[in-house]
C-alpha cells in the first residue's frame, strides 16, 4: 500500500516558520455538524526545547479535566491529546470555530494550570496507564509560558504561516 502524505494537512505546514499560538488545524464535517481541530502550539518547533514527557502527561490530565468540566464548553470537547513531537496538543471541539471563539477558554485553562496545586486528576494506577511519569512543576512552567503568549496574541499566534508560492518567470 502506498501512503499519500497529502492526506495529512499538518505535513503540508512549514513547521520551521511556526510560532507558538492557537491555530485551526482542520475542519471536518461529521453528519450535519462541523468538528474543528485546534493546534495548541506551546513550543516553537526547532527553536524551543520540546516538553518533557512528564510535563506533557501532567498537562494532558489537567487539560482534559479542566476543559471537560468547563460549563460553557465542556459538552463540546471531543478530544484533547498531545502531539507526538511534544510541542503542543490537539483539541477537537464540536462546531465551526476560529481561534478567537475559544481564546477566553484557553486563557482560563492555562491560567488555571499555571497556578494548579494538589493531586493531578486521574493520576493513580487504577485511572492511568503509567501515572509515574508526570511532572506538575514542569507542566506549570510550560503552561505559564504558553499563557504569556496567548494572553495578548498577535496574528502570527492565531493564523498559520502562509506558504508562499514562487512565481514562474
Amino acid at each position: 500500500m502506498e501512503m499519500d502524505v497529502n492526506n495529512v494537512p499538518s505535513f503540508k505546514l512549514d513547521h520551521t516558520k511556526l510560532k507558538c499560538g492557537l491555530f485551526v488545524s482542520r475542519k471536518d464535517i461529521m453528519g450535519s455538524g462541523v468538528l474543528t481541530t485546534f493546534d495548541i502550539r506551546m513550543k516553537r518547533p526547532y527553536h524551543d526545547e520540546v516538553m518533557t514527557t512528564g510535563s506533557v502527561h501532567a498537562l494532558e490530565h489537567l487539560l482534559a479535566a479542566y476543559l471537560r468540566s468547563d460549563p460553557l464548553w465542556g459538552d463540546r470537547v471531543i478530544y484533547i491529546g498531545p502531539m507526538g513531537c511534544r510541542t503542543g496538543f490537539y483539541l477537537i471541539l464540536a462546531g465551526d470555530l476560529i481561534p478567537q471563539d475559544i481564546l477566553p477558554l484557553i486563557e482560563r485553562t492555562f491560567d488555571y494550570i499555571s497556578d494548579y496545586e494538589g493531586e493531578i486528576p486521574g493520576a493513580t494506577p487504577k485511572e492511568c496507564g503509567y501515572c509515574m511519569d508526570m511532572d506538575l512543576a514542569e507542566a506549570k512552567v510550560d503552561a505559564t509560558m504558553y499563557y504569556n503568549v496567548i494572553i495578548n496574541p498577535k496574528k502570527e499566534n492565531l493564523v498559520y504561516p502562509v506558504k508562499r508560492e514562487r512565481k514562474k518567470a
